[in-house]
């Protein structure tokens, strides 16, 4: 059994200060969200840059795209909100609960679902702050990292191959 750490205080989650959030979401905005948090976690990575941690993490982003969204129509609707895409992928994560708060009312105030809403702040959001570049750069990178790993290591890692249990 695992003991809780002594003098840790329990986390967001477990204070009950961020909800479950399930939707769908197009595979672009989610591939483009999953490149921010991997730009940020390489800056974080940088400990001469003395970055939080907490700020490269995926609730972190999708925190601030709710925030950025809930802000910019504060006053009024988005034109439009999209509607589920084919090709849309199931996703689930954390979000600050009083942004959830302020998100369910804007839905009301539109008459639109939340999953809407949280889809609109999202792919607006990615839009507005995750360029092109940066994933060219992402998959630059991971060119250059496959071929390094290649040559290092004589070929590819090997794939399909879980771990068997020794019960």
């Amino acid at each position: 059994m695992a003991s809780k750490k002594a003098g840790r205080a329990p986390g967001a989650r477990a204070r009950g200060l961020r909800t479950l959030q399930h939707q769908t979401l197009s595979p672009a905005v989610r591939h483009a969200i999953d490149t921010e948090v991997w730009l940020r976690g390489l800056l974080v990575a940088r400990e001469a840059m003395g970055i939080d941690a907490r700020w490269a993490t995926k609730d972190q982003v999708h925190d601030e795209a709710l925030a950025w969204f809930l802000q910019r129509h504060t006053q009024s609707a988005p034109r439009d909100y999209p509607a589920r895409r084919a090709g849309d992928e199931d996703l689930t994560f954390w979000i600050d609960s009083r942004l959830m708060e302020r998100a369910r009312r804007m839905a009301v105030r539109d008459g639109v679902k939340v999953a809407r809403l949280i889809d609109a702040a999202l792919t607006g959001y990615v839009r507005q702050h995750v360029p092109p570049e940066l994933g060219e750069f992402r998959t630059r990178v991971q060119g250059e990292a496959l071929k390094l790993y290649s040559q290092l290591r004589g070929g590819l890692p090997a794939t399909g191959r879980g771990r068997k249990s020794s019960t």
